[in-house]
């Protein structure tokens, strides 16, 4: 349960807000295994753990690298990872999102593993797919067919293997989300423009550009940080509304932590929609007209009531700025990539409760969608509370359990609990 919060005592803290994750139809080549001609293998070496680490490149620009232990039990894993800021370097980033020691520890149990960057970052979904699904041609064109082929994937990395198990349901035998923006782009899009423009209702002039209108290369930094813990602890109302409508659901277990998902979603507002304009033709894909902003169902927060938070909203309605979204930009948003729910392998998914970047509704939303397409028998979801609040935060032990869970329910076709 969600501890009371007396919006009123935020007080100066200084947040951290790191936007590093957060999530086209699938493409793919033509042949399942054909690889790139650009395909390279620039080291190849050998531990006491594994027996073949090969590390290359498949163009443009995507670095690959596959594990195989010494005592493989004959399944992979093929692994996504999240997402990473466009101003940033591509790399390989096995030491990013705990990936190394993962891998280590699925390694020990005699899994291969396999994970590519892709060929630029930001929100590549598109190129995450296919990079994801090239690396099934390279492992299988060195080490041959694997008994078992499992998809992995860490919040953007899990939307792009949610895309491959959906496209191609025979190549891949299970699928593991972690913290994955699973009801689609355009749902966690939606939640961070919302807040934007919550925001600049009730603190204008704070952050520049607005929220359809994004400002290029802007980085919000711990200048502009401290300037919005300023204004929300002059004005706490505001962010008690922003917290307590159903369309800006922020995450948080306390004040300090209400404030860093606040500037998350900002941050991730001014680098990741403006990531996507270079997806979309510069063309915006959200809109917040015929939005009705409402009261949050289950939380308002003190010193609000349901009728004065109502009636704040209905003022919001008839005041705040309102934008249109491009039906081609909003096209694309939904093609890379909205989850049907029409599940084809089981599929286990993690998401702590509290999740400061892709907050737990598109949890909802999924498990939704799954029963409409009569697909409940191939779906555990996994949220405990114990792994409290932050973007990620399952302990590596359950996300180990929930890949032995996963090969265990495919070869013996029994369930595990939830």
């Amino acid at each position: 349960m969600r501890p009371a919060i007396n919006i009123w005592l935020i007080g100066a803290v200084f947040v951290a807000a790191g936007c590093a994750d957060n999530s086209v139809a699938p493409v793919a080549p033509a042949t399942p295994t054909a690889l790139s001609p650009l395909a390279q293998v620039t080291s190849e070496t050998s531990t006491d753990l594994w027996a073949s680490i090969i590390k290359g490149e498949t163009g443009p620009g995507s670095l690959y690298a596959i594990y195989v232990p010494r005592q493989w039990n004959g399944d992979v894993i093929y692994y996504g990872h999240g997402i990473r800021d466009a101003l940033e370097p591509v790399t390989l980033g096995e030491d990013r999102d705990g990936f190394n020691v993962l891998r280590d520890q699925l390694g020990a149990l005699g899994y291969a593993l396999a994970l590519s960057s892709f060929s630029e970052n930001g929100y590549a979904i598109e190129d995450a797919i296919r990079r994801t699904h090239q690396l099934r041609g390279l492992f299988v064109s060195r080490f041959g067919q694997p008994e078992h082929s499992y998809l992995a994937g860490f919040s953007l990395g899990g939307l792009a293997v949610t895309a491959l198990a959906e496209k191609y349901p025979k190549q891949y035998d299970g699928l593991v989300a972690i913290c994955t923006p699973l009801g689609g782009t355009l749902a966690q899009l939606e939640y961070v423009v919302h807040v934007r423009a919550l925001f600049d209702y009730f603190y204008p002039g704070i952050l520049p550009g607005s929220a359809s209108q994004p400002i290029p290369g802007y980085v919000i930094d711990q200048a502009k940080q401290l300037q919005i813990v300023a204004a929300v602890t002059a004005n706490p109302l505001g962010l008690a509304v922003i917290a307590s409508t159903a369309q800006t659901a922020l995450e948080f277990t306390n004040q300090t932590e209400l404030v860093t998902s606040l500037i998350n979603a900002l941050s991730y507002h001014a680098r990741g929609a403006d990531n996507v304009l270079s997806f979309t033709n510069g063309k915006f894909p959200v809109s917040n007209i015929g939005v009705t902003y409402s009261p949050r169902p289950g939380l308002i927060l003190p010193p609000l009531t349901l009728p004065v938070l109502s009636g704040i909203l209905a003022g919001v309605n008839a005041q705040i700025t309102r934008f249109d979204s491009d039906r081609s930009a909003a096209r694309w948003a939904e093609k890379n990539f909205t989850p049907s729910g029409d599940l084809q392998v089981p599929t286990i998914t993690l998401h702590n409760r509290w999740d400061r970047l892709v907050p737990f509704f598109h949890e909802g939303m999924f498990a939704a969608r799954v029963a409409a397409e009569g697909a409940t028998d191939l779906l555990i979801q996994r949220a405990n509370p114990a792994w409290g609040w932050g973007h990620c935060a399952v302990p590596n032990v359950d996300r180990i359990k929930a890949i032995t869970d996963l090969s265990s329910w495919v070869e013996t076709g029994v369930k595990p609990a939830s």
